[in-house]
């Protein structure tokens, strides 16, 4: 007997350091899977497709968006970011765990379903130390920054909508304590699968 795989859904403010926390998570965990979202940007250096994200022009991001084929979807900025149902579900019925980046307004749609899972939210020690990082990336403008700053700081004010808050100053500790996270939530009664007959039966 087994159940579907668990979505743990992340997010975090620009410059946090999710795209490298969720890297080691995935190294970490080998029944985790990503979900490869959809997105209108630009591919960027070291990026691949299918890998990071599915890279599409907007009139295509349209056309899927009509067809409902997306759990969710958000405007970030000037480009779209979606999660397609297929690409969750296609691990799930395997019963791998399901990684799901995303961002506040994702996050929201997925609550007013009450879609199941994990929901941690990842913050910067201080604006100031993301605004270093943002920075230090060297891809950004500066009014790229100012935006994503604002951002970041709207974005903050949504850490009641999650489970978890986590505050990265270092990866690996950040990813030790979503492993530890996991550990205890696929713990819980209410995820139990039986691991035998015998046991199945006195709790039936």
């Amino acid at each position: 007997m087994s159940k579907k795989g668990l979505p743990i859904i992340i997010s975090a403010p620009s410059g946090t350091g999710k795209t490298t926390t969720c890297k080691r998570l995935i190294e970490r965990l080998p029944n985790l899977k990503i979900a490869t979202s959809h997105t209108t940007r630009k591919i960027r250096e070291g990026e691949s497709e299918g890998i990071d994200y599915y890279f599409v022009s907007q009139e295509e991001f349209e056309a899927k968006r009509e067809k409902n084929d997306f759990l969710e979807w958000a405007q970030v900025h000037t480009e779209y970011y979606g999660t397609s149902f297929e690409s969750i579900e296609k691990h799930r019925q395997k019963g791998f765990d399901i990684l799901l980046e995303l961002d506040v307004q994702g996050v929201g749609s997925l609550r007013k379903m009450d879609f199941e899972g994990i929901y941690i939210l990842i913050l910067p020690p201080s604006i100031e130390e993301m605004t270093k990082r943002l920075k230090k990336r060297g891809t950004e403008t500066e009014e790229s920054i100012e935006r994503r700053i604002k951002t970041g700081k709207e974005e903050i004010k949504s850490y009641k909508n999650y489970d978890y808050v986590i505050t990265n100053f270092e990866v690996e500790e950040t990813v030790e304590s979503i492993l530890a996270i996991v550990r205890a939530e696929k713990s819980s009664v209410s995820r139990y699968v039986p691991t035998s007959e015998d046991i199945k039966e006195i709790l039936d």
